[in-house]
């Protein structure tokens, strides 16, 4: 069973990733070859990484040399169980191989030095596992023991880490009044381990039903990014807000990043890219398609002057 299952893995993924095997294979450059958008989000990699036929659930994770890249697919098709295809491609010499499906979990992050890649494991239960890299090779996969030493949380998805090891994830908070019980968290790694992790403040896990989530902490921990429904309209379930951290740990009111990146449908997984150029999110553009759109990061220093004028 398990032979047929990878198999049907391995033969889907051929079927949606050979759309146009014109820009599969040897697209050159950084990025895919794509051309860098400017202030107007673009779709990222259509036919590639977007595709028609997914839901593309979560961002595309690169490496901080841009050499390899992992992102996660979910095909879905009615009244049968979603195929969630994790998909990698690497960058030899000049060229970016095809599509190949990953053997590891879901929700793909690389550290902020690259030496490892983490995911949720295949348990169902939101296990944070990671892999290292070994030069020519990647370790076998490891278990954080996250979960086992907090299970009150229940799970730990949309993980993102600092440069200093800091773990900001989605997990569970009873009697939180937010949809689903979901929180926004953040963990300290102290001497090698990962301390009780504490809620962000309300102004970010804001409460009323309201849909907090997908977090993405920048390296030097200054501001976080994530999506919440709050002031969103009926059919929009989410928008991008971002909140700067202050020196004595605290944060400033969330500032939804405006109409050129918001719309009036679903954006969530933000992330940027290692190099800081460029915000990477998703957004659902149809019914079963969710696609990746990138844009400049030329807005971060006109809503942190903002941001800060407002505490002052």
């Amino acid at each position: 069973m398990k032979n047929i299952l990878i198999f049907t893995i391995l033969l889907l993924s051929q079927i949606i990733f050979a759309q146009d095997k014109s820009v599969l294979l040897g697209a050159k450059g950084a990025y895919l070859g794509e051309i860098p958008p400017e202030g107007i989000p673009v779709v990222f990699a259509p036919g590639v990484i977007s595709n028609d036929t997914t839901v593309e659930h979560g961002f595309p994770t690169f490496s901080p040399d841009g050499k390899a890249v992992f992102w996660q697919s979910n095909y879905r098709k009615s009244g049968e169980e979603t195929i969630i295809s994790c998909m990698t491609m690497r960058c030899v010499g000049n060229k970016w191989t095809a599509p190949e499906v990953s053997p590891f979990g879901d929700g793909p992050v690389f550290s902020p030095d690259g030496n490892r890649l983490y995911f949720n494991s295949k348990e169902k239960n939101g296990t944070i596992c990671y892999i290292e890299n070994r030069g020519e090779h990647w370790s076998k996969p490891i278990k954080l023991g996250f979960i086992k030493r907090f299970p009150e949380l229940k799970h730990a998805y949309n993980i993102s880490f600092t440069k200093e090891g800091t773990l900001y994830f989605l997990g569970y908070a009873k009697g939180l009044e937010t949809l689903n019980n979901f929180a926004i968290y953040r963990s300290e790694l102290v001497d090698g381990i990962y301390a009780r992790p504490e809620l962000l403040p309300a102004s970010i896990n804001m409460e009323g039903g309201t849909l907090n989530w997908t977090p993405f902490i920048s390296p030097d921990e200054s501001y976080l990014l994530f999506s919440s429904s709050r002031d969103t309209g009926e059919m929009d379930y989410g928008d991008l807000y971002i909140s700067f951290r202050n020196a004595d740990g605290s944060w400033n009111t969330p500032q939804n990043l405006g109409e050129k990146i918001n719309s009036n449908r679903q954006e969530r997984f933000p992330s940027v890219s290692p190099d800081g150029k460029y915000l990477f999110f998703t957004r659902w553009v149809a019914r079963g398609n969710e696609d990746v759109f990138w844009v400049k990061m030329d807005f971060l220093e006109a809503l942190k002057k903002k941001s800060f004028r407002q505490t002052d």
